[in-house]
Formats: structure tokens, sequence, C-alpha cells
């Protein structure tokens, strides 16, 4: 989600940080593999707002990659203009499927209840099908 390593590390330790200043306070976190997820998704989007880019990074790679990478890395960009183009929940479902968690976590994650899940994935995945193939893009080949 960030493309930078430096970035990823940084907001790791943050929320471990915050995790363990959160369990010292005396704070009952239910459910911790929940509270870690949404918290490190917070933390991207924060930062990603700050520095502005919600476009892949992949752009400014080198020339010098094989032609075959330098297609992926453009799909990727073309993803991620395509997902900064959705609503912010609706971005963070895409990445919550994308990622293969389950309809009762992304419930729990997001907030959105349990028996809506289904339909608003469904038609937030429509959606960025939708915003790919104006860019001339097909999600599934």
């Amino acid at each position: 989600m960030l493309g930078n390593g430096y970035d990823v590390t940084d907001i790791i330790q943050e929320v471990f940080i915050d995790f363990l200043d959160k369990s010292r306070s005396g704070d009952q976190i239910k459910h911790p593999g929940s509270w870690l997820y949404r918290v490190t998704l917070n933390k991207c989007v924060d930062l990603l707002r700050k520095n502005n880019r919600f476009a892949d990074s992949e752009a400014s790679m080198e020339t010098s990659i094989e032609c075959n990478q330098l297609e992926n890395n453009e799909e990727k960009a073309l993803i991620a203009e395509c997902l900064s183009a959705l609503k912010p929940h609706e971005r963070e479902l895409c990445v919550l499927y994308s990622e293969g968690v389950s309809y009762k976590e992304m419930a729990k994650i997001t907030g959105i209840p349990f028996s809506s899940i289904g339909k608003t994935l469904s038609r937030t995945l429509n959606k960025l099908e939708n915003k790919l193939k104006e860019k001339g893009y097909e999600m599934y080949r």
C-alpha cells in the first residue's frame, strides 16, 4: 500500500507502540488482530494523505528493468489510480478482500453490518471494474 520499506517499518513500529501503550494503560482490546489491522490501515491512509500520494510510486522506477516487469508496474499503477478514486471505505474493502480477509472480519474492521458486507463488496468491485474499463484495462483477462 505504501510502496516504501522505510514507511512500512515506521508504521509497524508506531502501531505496536500504540498497542503496547493501550495494553499498559489497562484498556482491553477485544479483537487484537482486527484492532492491529484497522490501526495499521488507518496509519497508512494518514501517511498517504499527508504525503498526498495515492498513486503507486512504481512509475518512478528505473527504465532499465525488464519489459515484463514494467508492464506489471504499469498495471499496478493503473489499479492504484483507480483504487484512489474510490471512497475510503470502498478502498478499505478492496484491500481487505485482496488480503483474503473473511466477511466476518471485514464487518468487525469496517463497522459495516455483516449482512451488508457481501452486497457492499460486490458493488465496490463492480465500481472498481468500471473505473478500470474506462482506463482500458480488463480485470479478468
